[in-house]
């Protein structure tokens, strides 16, 4: 699981904008710098002691940090963060792969215009119609031979028109002709039942808590089940939540 953690990674932080990783040999802490999520704590190992000693940190942290567990164990990890005192995000996502040689295309309705563009590593999808309203969106970063797609989304006014398989296979085409051969992406729960009827298939469960913000914090507590998860959820089809400025959203592939 490290190896492929580390080289999801490295393209979802491209796509960000985020400077490289501290390797702390247990985790990657990133630097985000946004009032709700200052660093980021993505754990390399999902064994009880680092989960453990990880929650621990971030619980007592003085500033917002939160903590991504990758993991074939997600109620025994969920379970571990919440005994920490940590703040569970209620929605568990997915680390899925595909070989990049075997992704569907499609082809977009003429109603529609499909773009796309390049700034070094990184490559941009993006489907408009006939008003010229953006649609849909995606990118991904180049990461020798990965391929990480990021930020798919589909406007609500035209989901169900297969225009989320339309910018993956396009983005997948530009993997390989940039000699990627995996792709690699974090799938919300929606996002991963698309992905799976392309051929993605699920390595593990990502689960992500926080700092909590009440009194008490840093406090061991018995586990209290999902009685203590976050209702939060993702606004703008990435991995972000509510108040941390997603940049990936404001960008909106401009």
């Amino acid at each position: 699981m490290d190896e492929l953690v580390r080289r999801w990674e490295r393209g979802w932080g491209l796509c960000r904008g985020l400077k490289s990783p501290a390797d702390r040999g247990s985790a990657l802490e990133v630097v985000l710098g946004l009032p709700d999520r200052d660093r980021e704590l993505f754990a390399l190992d999902d064994r009880t002691a680092v989960v453990e000693r990880l929650a621990n940190e971030v619980a007592t942290a003085t500033r917002p940090v939160w903590l991504t567990v990758t993991t074939h164990q997600p109620d025994e990890t969920a379970a571990l963060l919440e005994h920490a005192g940590l703040d569970l995000f209620a929605e568990r996502k997915l680390l899925m792969s595909i070989p990049l040689r075997d992704h569907p295309s499609a082809t977009v309705a003429p109603e529609y215009r499909l773009e796309s563009s390049s700034d070094g590593p990184l490559e941009y999808a993006r489907i408009l119609d006939a008003d010229g309203t953006l649609a849909a969106r995606g990118m991904m970063a180049l990461v020798g031979s990965d391929a990480v797609m990021h930020d798919i989304h589909t406007d609500p006014a035209h989901r169900r028109r297969g225009l989320g398989r339309v910018v993956m296979g396009m983005l997948s085409r530009r993997g390989i002709q940039g000699g990627a051969t995996t792709g690699l992406l974090m799938a919300t729960a929606d996002g991963s039942a698309l992905y799976g009827v392309l051929g993605w298939a699920a390595e593990a469960t990502m689960l992500t808590a926080t700092t909590p913000a009440t009194p008490g914090r840093g406090t061991r507590r018995p586990s209290s089940g999902s009685g203590r998860t976050s209702s939060r959820t993702a606004e703008c089809g990435c991995e972000c939540r509510p108040g941390t400025g997603c940049r990936t959203d404001q960008r909106r592939i401009a």
